[in-house]
């Protein structure tokens, strides 16, 4: 697996649309949260995520 620098509290895209990740997990997916901090997108695999 390849190693992706990505932290809770940093921004990314995520199809072209910004978000928050909230989590980062050892099996290389993320939790994200939208804008406004209502909903949390659970699962979404960091390789498809561009640090902004």
């Amino acid at each position: 697996m390849k190693t992706i620098n990505l932290w809770p509290g940093d921004r990314v895209k995520w199809r072209k649309v910004a978000f928050t990740i909230h989590s980062t997990w050892q099996d290389g997916t993320v939790y994200l949260w939208d804008a406004d901090n209502h909903t949390l997108i659970k699962d979404v695999a960091a390789s498809e995520l561009e640090a902004i």
